[in-house]
């Protein structure tokens, strides 16, 4: 069973129909309702602070609290799976197949098999390729008591090369998949390619997905979708953004032409539309965000949690927009208009999403001069789990806490920031050209050596492809012009 601090944002995560649901649940069963009162108290507090500690040691003394939580789980869950039977094309899949095995039981055999024929057209129909396999050996299984009646060899031979088929073609998927996310935690964790290592570990990936590709005997919306994600990713490895954002248009016209194969589970079209949108960013090609940002915000969510997700992930793009247009102002009266809702969802949206927000909210006040409100909020990520975050992100915090420090003329603190930092480099083997040349730099500023020397190698790492997405991310050209004048 979950834990109390699990159970609580999975309340607040309900909208206003699954709670009316729930009630509805919970009205017919008979008994103590002690885990009513625990929901109750659960909703009432948005936050797990320390007044709802005191309030559920108030409500339920000493061992009261567990069986109330337990049983408020069960029905919970209980409520939310049967919610969710009727949207979902898997729980639909699973009840025919579930409702076949009943009638199966009780003798209603020609009923049971009109429900797996009602299966299998269905999940051909979405491609649920796996769930066809479930209901055609369920099929087997239950005409092998009935001695074969009506079938003939060729109908058995024909409907085993059918499962055959669609296990291999899973099979291939699910090797295409994992190569996928082999390559997409790379770029999170590292960026793109910036050493003959990493291209040469890259290239071997492509070879496989080459292999993978070879192999494929059919082509379905999940194939396609992920040859396209793959070579997306690979072109942004590469640092090639036009190449990787004209495979994100392919995928998007992919994702339109088949929106009844996603609509009720729309996080992938969510990850695709974000892709574009960081993809833009990197290019810099900001015009041509506004429609990209308006389907984001378009998009039918089933939750609560993906809809605040999008909001946000929304707002994060405008607000880095504005602040590379120079436009930190306008991107302040965004901040201020969002303020009372930004403070209410914040506890509700993943690390990542915290992160990057409170990192773009810091150069809006960095670029305002407002250094003491832009450390309060680098100082809210380097407060959270390193290890939840990509590299470049993490290091972009670090890097951006140092410039705050540089910009309150803090130099004790710089200085021992900056052996933090490099200790951290060294541990992870890694030493990036920005990263050893903003060190490079504060070192020298530091000792108040003239920076002027430092202006040839500033506009030959501004070219470097391979290092313009943490530039961008962190202004640092404004930066680098500034400092080497000083």
């Amino acid at each position: 069973m979950i834990p109390i601090e699990v159970l609580h944002p999975l309340i607040q995560s309900l909208t206003k129909s699954e709670k009316r649901y729930f009630r509805l649940l919970a009205s017919v069963q008979q008994g103590d309702k002690a885990y009513l009162r625990l929901f109750d108290c659960l909703e009432r507090h948005e936050l797990f602070t320390e007044e709802l500690k005191q309030e559920l040691k108030s409500l339920f003394p000493a061992t009261a609290l567990e069986p109330a939580r337990k049983h408020l789980y069960r029905v919970l869950m209980k409520s939310l799976r049967q919610f969710e039977s009727d949207k979902s094309i898997d729980e639909k899949l699973m009840n025919l197949i579930q409702d076949s095995q009943i009638l199966f039981n009780r003798g209603l055999i020609s009923a049971s098999f009109e429900q797996l024929e009602k299966a299998k057209a269905l999940a051909l129909e979405h491609e649920k390729f796996l769930f066809y396999v479930l209901a055609a050996r369920q099929e087997l299984q239950f005409i092998i008591p009935q001695q074969f009646v009506g079938w003939n060899e060729s109908k058995l031979v024909e409907k085993q090369e059918r499962i055959r088929e669609l296990l291999e073609h899973e099979l291939t998927v699910q090797q295409h998949a994992a190569l996928y996310e082999v390559l997409l935690l790379r770029y999170w964790k590292t960026g793109v390619v910036r050493s003959l290592q990493e291209s040469v570990r890259l290239n071997d990936l492509l070879l496989e997905e080459h292999q993978v590709l070879n192999s494929q005997r059919l082509e379905s919306f999940a194939s396609q979708q992920l040859h396209l994600h793959f070579q997306s990713a690979y072109f942004l490895m590469t640092d090639d953004p036009e190449g990787s954002l004209r495979v994100l248009y392919e995928l998007d016209n992919l994702f339109q032409s088949h929106v009844q194969l996603w609509a009720d589970r729309p996080v992938y079209y969510l990850h695709l539309l974000n892709g574009i949108l960081q993809t833009l960013r990197a290019t810099e090609q900001y015009d041509k965000m506004n429609y990209f940002l308006e389907r984001l915000q378009c998009v039918s969510t089933p939750s609560e949690s993906l809809a605040l997700t999008a909001r946000y992930q929304v707002l994060e793009h405008r607000l880095h927009s504005a602040v590379n247009l120079s436009q930190a102002q306008q991107a302040l009266r965004m901040l201020h208009e969002q303020g009372e809702a930004i403070s209410r969802d914040f506890p509700k949206l993943s690390l990542q999403i915290q992160v990057q927000l409170w990192l773009t909210i810091a150069r809006i006040y960095y670029n305002l001069g407002n250094y003491s409100q832009a450390l309060s909020y680098i100082n809210h990520v380097l407060n959270q789990p390193t290890r939840s975050l990509s590299r470049i992100l993490y290091i972009s915090c670090r890097l951006m806490h140092l410039l705050i420090h540089v910009a309150l003329n803090n130099r004790d603190y710089v200085h021992y920031e900056l052996r933090s930092i490099e200790r951290k480099l060294k541990s992870e083997k890694l030493g990036y050209r920005t990263e050893q040349f903003v060190l490079t730099l504060l070192k020298n500023w530091l000792k108040n050596k003239p920076l002027k020397s430092f202006r040839e190698q500033s506009l030959q790492l501004l070219e470097d492809p391979f290092e313009k997405q943490l530039i961008l991310e962190l202004g640092l050209r404004d930066w680098f012009t500034s400092i080497i004048k000083s």
